[in-house]
Formats: structure tokens, sequence, C-alpha cells
């Protein structure tokens, strides 16, 4: 064999594996060139391969046995989840893996885009034969699939000779019965194969397991992993809500999470929609698209958008260099009505034309003042964010070719059978109107001004979010974007930011502790407005309990425990108790030592929660209320490091007696009530707490169980747990807590 250059193998990072991570894939020239082909500059480009390498390296390594691995990659919307899994395809390659497959969404402009960057990010048709690539295979590529993974199994070819299969198929049921069947009919034993799910959590999820059946796509989804005896399954999502409640037992379940950090220069929820933004505004109720039928006119607000729209091109075009893109785009996103579309659409071209008519009357015509004080006020709105603007004077001149260079299309099939590949560079802006086609996924090219007049819908969290395509890396032209939405759709972003921001916390501490996702009980901050995702997915049995943000009392009901439990929960509490000096109580004048309590107002937050993860429960509703406060808890922490938490020895002098009934609960709870009249009455356990920290009460009773209508003692001096939390620190929250956890 003739003589070959050696393939370039690296070791990235620290050698140590993170907890979880069973392998270290090596950098070579795929993943490298992937790199290259990024905008990112060295410290960035480290870090993504670090961030990928650990995905990868969760996984099957080539030379582990057969099994399979199912793993979750979160980032954020429009934050560069592309390149992530382009850069651990490129490490697949590097490390030996002969079959690499992207299900690439449901809609055949998603594919498209995704097949594209593919080939441009990893060079697929460079010189050398590293890939073979297939999009959507039918039965006449049999011959290319055999040949490709025969070739890893032959002795006489170097290692660059032997190229990785990368399939890129869409996220639908013919095209995947087509794919596993041809897999089907290889030996694929020791082949090792690495599965891009994109844009997860749509259509692939099983959307009849409350009926006890399976949907057609989630079907044939298992039907292609069932296919491949060697593979890690790789779930990438901005709305992991979906495959995160989805029962442990399913195929897609995943067992291991890996939360992405976006770049330098990523602006999301937290930027568009923190308190007091002058980026986001809600469209006026009168101008809010009806369900049906659109009125005979635009709405001023849509035509008041395509004026900042369009002032913002006209500063980006004077401001452009020699050689450099000057592009800015709109989206208008009314509704999935095609007619609504087709009317949009031409509202829009009728305004562009007939603007562009009146800038071309003379200097002193009404019309064209009038117009051009349209426009100055536009100019306004966008100086109190871009300061860098020159007079509107200079900016004005070049609006007649902002108008003259801009296309508007409908972003639709409308007939076709796809909807329309749109050729950027042909254009200086573009206003896109659409539904469905660009409810996710799908990039919209230096996107500043979008306007939605469409609501909420089913309320669905992770729906509403996929809409986002106003995210992405556009700091650098922050200044001139905005985004305009129907009023209930602008508090949904607006709630939404915490929930993903504490999401992603929860996840992130999952991942840097190598905890199994399968071990993990769901909990989310979420608005009562917002549900996390379509209920078809979750299986009966599963759902999820949702807490109020007015907050309040939570009372342990699943009383009685094991001895063996009973004891580990006396020695966390003690572990707390015994580190913290406890005074007695003064605000009332208690005598007898039934009605006399200890407490601490001093006790950090990091303390309570650990006295909490330590605590064992076994009743659902007692696991699911505890996880939503230690939820709650950690997001005080995150907020206010040095927060303390008030902690109430009840009665430490005294015994009590609890009655459980024959299950051990005590579903009416255990605190005193109000006994007494006058100045004297005991005002009730419920009265001692802090006003403005959480509280923690520590109370102790001997048990009785009612067994066959008679109290059994079961228990001396069994811990239980009451906890406070004021209506200030409050969060609106959902667990969800799976049988086998």
């Amino acid at each position: 064999m003739a003589e070959r250059n050696p393939v370039l193998v690296e070791p990235i990072g620290e050698a140590a594996l993170k907890p979880g991570q069973r392998w270290m894939p090596k950098q070579g020239i795929a993943a490298t060139t992937v790199l290259e082909a990024s905008p990112l500059d060295s410290k960035a480009q480290a870090k993504t391969v670090q961030s990928a390498a650990e995905i990868l390296g969760h996984g099957l390594a080539p030379d582990m046995p057969d099994g399979r691995e199912t793993g979750l990659v979160v980032g954020y919307v429009q934050s560069g989840k592309t390149l992530s899994f382009t850069t651990v395809i490129g490490l697949a390659r590097d490390n030996r893996f002969p079959l690499v497959i992207v299900v690439a969404g449901t809609k055949s402009s998603l594919l498209q885009q995704s097949t594209l960057r593919l080939e441009r990010d990893l060079d697929t048709f460079a010189a050398g034969g590293a890939w073979r690539k297939l999009t959507n295979p039918r039965t006449d590529n049999a011959q290319t699939i055999r040949t490709t993974i025969g070739d890893w199994r032959e002795t006489d070819l170097d290692e660059d000779e032997r190229a990785t299969l990368l399939i890129t198929v869409l996220k639908q049921k013919d095209h995947l019965e087509h794919l596993t069947k041809l897999l089907r009919d290889e030996d694929l034993s020791g082949i090792q194969a690495l599965v891009i799910d994109d844009e997860a959590d749509q259509a692939g999820l099983n959307t009849k397991v409350r009926k006890g059946q399976e949907s057609t796509t989630y079907s044939w989804l298992r039907a292609l992993r069932d296919a491949l005896p060697h593979h890690t399954y790789l779930q990438y999502t901005a709305t992991p809500q979906a495959p995160l409640l989805i029962n442990i037992m399913s195929v897609l379940s995943p067992s291991f999470v890996h939360v992405l950090e976006p770049g330098d220069g990523y602006v999301g929820g937290k930027v568009f929609f923190a308190a007091g933004s002058k980026y986001a505004e809600a469209i006026p109720p009168s101008d809010v698209f009806p369900a049906k039928g659109l009125p005979a006119a635009p709405p001023d607000s849509l035509l008041k958008a395509m004026r900042v729209f369009f002032v913002g091109l006209a500063y980006t075009l004077l401001m452009r260099t020699e050689g450099e893109v000057a592009r800015r785009s709109m989206l208008i996103h009314p509704s999935r009505i095609k007619d609504d579309h087709r009317t949009i659409y031409q509202w829009a071209r009728h305004a562009i034309d007939g603007w562009a008519a009146t800038l071309k009357l003379e200097d002193g015509d009404p019309d064209k003042v009038d117009l051009l004080d349209d426009f100055r006020a536009a100019y306004a709105d966008l100086k109190r964010t871009e300061r860098k603007l020159p007079p509107f004077e200079e900016v004005a001149t070049k609006l007649p070719r902002a108008l003259r260079r801009t296309q508007a299309i409908e972003f639709n099939t409308n007939g076709r059978p796809t909807t329309p590949e749109i050729e950027w560079r042909d254009a200086d802006g573009w206003i896109l109107v659409g539904g469905q086609a660009v409810d996710r996924g799908f990039t919209v090219d230096s996107l500043t001004v979008t306007y939605m007049g469409r609501g909420v819908g089913t309320g669905n969290a992770d729906a509403v979010q996929q809409r986002a395509r106003f995210f992405g890396y556009k700091k650098s032209y922050l200044g001139i974007c905005r985004v305009y939405l129907e009023p209930n759709t602008l508090q949904a972003f607006q709630s939404y930011v915490a929930h993903e921001e504490i999401m992603r916390s929860e996840l992130t501490r999952i991942s840097e502790t190598g905890l199994s996702l399968r071990e993990w009980k769901r909990s989310f901050a979420l608005s009562p407005a917002l549900s996390p995702c379509r209920k078809s997915v979750i299986a009966l049995g599963d759902d999820y309990i949702r807490g109020r943000r007015t907050g309040g009392w939570t009372q342990q009901r699943g009383a009685v425990l094991s001895a063996d439990l009973r004891s580990a929960n006396a020695q966390a509490i003690a572990k707390l108790t015994d580190s913290f000096s406890f005074a007695p109580d003064t605000s009332y004048p208690a005598a007898a030592p039934s009605q006399q309590h200890a407490v601490c107002h001093s006790v950090p937050v990091n303390e309570a929660v650990e006295l909490l993860v330590d605590y064992q429960l076994l009743d659902p509703r007692d696991v699911a209320s505890m996880t939503g406060i230690l939820m709650q808890l950690g997001e005080l922490s995150r907020a206010q490091p040095d927060a303390m938490v008030s902690v109430y020895r009840m009665r430490p002098n005294a015994t009590g007696v609890r009655t459980a009934d024959e299950d051990g609960m005590l579903e009416d709870g255990f605190q005193q009530g109000r006994t007494g009249d006058g100045t004297t009455a005991y005002p009730g356990d419920a009265f001692f707490k802090s006003g403005n920290q959480v509280t923690i009460q520590i109370h102790q009773y001997d048990l009785l169980q009612q067994v066959e209508g008679a109290a059994v003692s079961v228990a001396k001096a069994a811990p239980l747990l009451a906890l406070h939390v004021p209506p200030a620190l409050a969060l609106n929250w959902i667990v969800q807590f799976q049988t086998g956890q």
C-alpha cells in the first residue's frame, strides 16, 4: 500500500474523566475541520471540543461491548446546538465510529438546512473520502451502506481509507421505516453508531402512551434503535421538558444530561425579557390577530414594527464597510393559516411599495413629510438602545435602498412540496411571513425584528419557547432588535425565563455530580398559565404535581416509616440542631412544656438544604412537595447566597402522640391547632414562623396506627417536619415522581 499521512489524533483537555463519563475521545482531523470552519476564536474552540468530548464520552466507546446509551443535551434556543453536535460527529469520526445518523427534524426545510450545514462544516466533499453521505436513503442505497460498513471489518485498509457513513433522515414514518429496514439487512454487530436526534422533544416521543399504545414515529425510532446493537443516542433540544417527563422506562428516556453554555455574544430570554426591557413590547389588544379572519387593513403596530425594521436596515447599510455583508431580516408570525400568510404578505408588500414611492416625491410634499415623521419616530425608538445611531437625516438617505432591496416572502409550502429555500445573499433585507415552518429549528439570518400576533395556543411552555427565533448571537446589533408580542405571549416568555434558568441549574447539578437522570425527581419552576409540555407523552401514573406561588405550610403526611429510616432522619436532624444554638421562643408566653419551643433564625440556607436532602420520605406526595421546596431553596441560595432559614424545635421538652391511618398517613397533618380563648390562648403551631424567611419546624411524636380498628403503637419519638415558605419567596413549581424512582 502507498505510504499515507498519519491521522492527527490529540488528547482533549484534562485527562481526568468527568463524573459519569465513560471514556475520553481524542481530537483528530474531522473535529478540527469543524472548529476551523466556525467563527470561534481559539479559546471558544477549545471550550466547544471539550464539551463535545464530554458528551460523546458519556456514551459507548467503540471498544465497549454491544449496548445502548441515551443522553440529553440542552442548549438555549438558537445558541449553537448544531455546532455542538457537528463537533460531536467530528469526534465520532476521529474515534473510529463507522456510522452516524442525524434525525433532522420533521420538515424538509430543517432537513435541508441541517444537511447543508453538515456538508459545509464537516467538509464531506473533501478529497480523501472521510465521509459517505446519504439523505433519506432508499433501497438503491443498500450497496453504499453495505460497502462502507464492511470496510471497517477489512484489515487491508489504512485508517483514512475507511469512510464514516453519515446519514441524515427526516423524522417521519416513511423515511425512518426505509432506513430501519436497510439497516436490519446488515450485520451491524460491533459497529459503533452515533445517533443525533435534533429537536428531540418534537414528534418522536410516544404520544399514545396514555392509551397503552405506540405512536407511529416513536415506534419507528424504537425500531431504528433496535437495529443498532451498539450505539449512543443523543437528544438535542432547547426545551427538554417532554424528554424529561416521559416514563423512565421508555427507550427514549435519557440517562445522562449535558448542559451547553452559549458563547460570547449570545442574546436570549434573560436580555429580551428582563425587567424593564426595551427590546420587547406588547402588541395592543386591539391589534392582536383574531383567531378567525383578519381585518381589512394592517394594524398600526405591524406597520410601526416594519418601520423600525427598515430604520435598522438603513442604519446597517449606512455603517457597512467595503466587502462587509450588510443584511437584516424581519419575521412576521401570525398563525398557521396560509390564507393569513398571504394577506399579511400583501400588506407588507403594499406598505413597502407605497413607502418607496412616497420617498421619491419632492421634498416638502405632505405625504413625504408625514412618512418621514413616522420613520423618525421609529428612529427615536431605536435610539433608546442603539447609541451609535447617526443623525436621522443620514440614516434616512439609505431608506430608499433598504425598501428597494428587501424581499418579502410567504414562508410556507403554499402548494409546493416544501417550503422555499432562501438564498439570503440575494437581498439586503428579508421579511418572512410564516407559521409552523418557523416555529422551531429554522434559523432566520440576521433577524432583528419579530412581530408575533398569535397567542400562546395550548400553553405548553416548550412550544412557546421554540417560537423564539429572535434569540441568537446578535449582541453586536442588539440595539436595533425588537420583539412585538401578543400580551399573553409576552407574559409567557417573561415567566419562562425563571423556569428555564432554574431547570438548567438543576440539570447542571445533575451533570456535574454524574447522577443518572433516571434517579432524578423532576422539578421545574413554571407559571400556572403554562404546562411544561403536551400531556399526551406522559404516561398515566407519571403525572406531575403542581405547587402554587402563594407559599404557606407543607406538612409531612407519610408518618409511619421503618425503624432504619426514622433513625436516619433523626441523625440528619441532630446533625443540624447540634451545629447551631437554639434559644427559647418568646413570641408566645407559654407556661406548659407542650407549648414551649426553641428557635434559631440564623441557619444558612445551604445547611437547611443539606438537612432536607438527607431526610427520607416514602409517600410520593411528600417527595414531590419536598422536591418542590428544595427547588425553591436552591433558587433562593442562587439569588441570595447569604440567605438564612428559621428552624424551630417544637416542644423539645414534651412528648406528644399522633395517630396515623391504616396506610400510615396523617392526612390532616400533625400541627397543633389553636386552643383556649382570650389573650392566653395558644395560637397554634402554624403561628411559629418567620415572616420573611423559610421556616422549618422539627416535631417529635409517639405514633399510633389504626390496625383493624384499634390504635397500635408503632414508633416512639418519630421525627416529623413541617415547612413554611413566605409568599414573597414562593415560586410556581411542578414536580413529577415516577414509579420506580
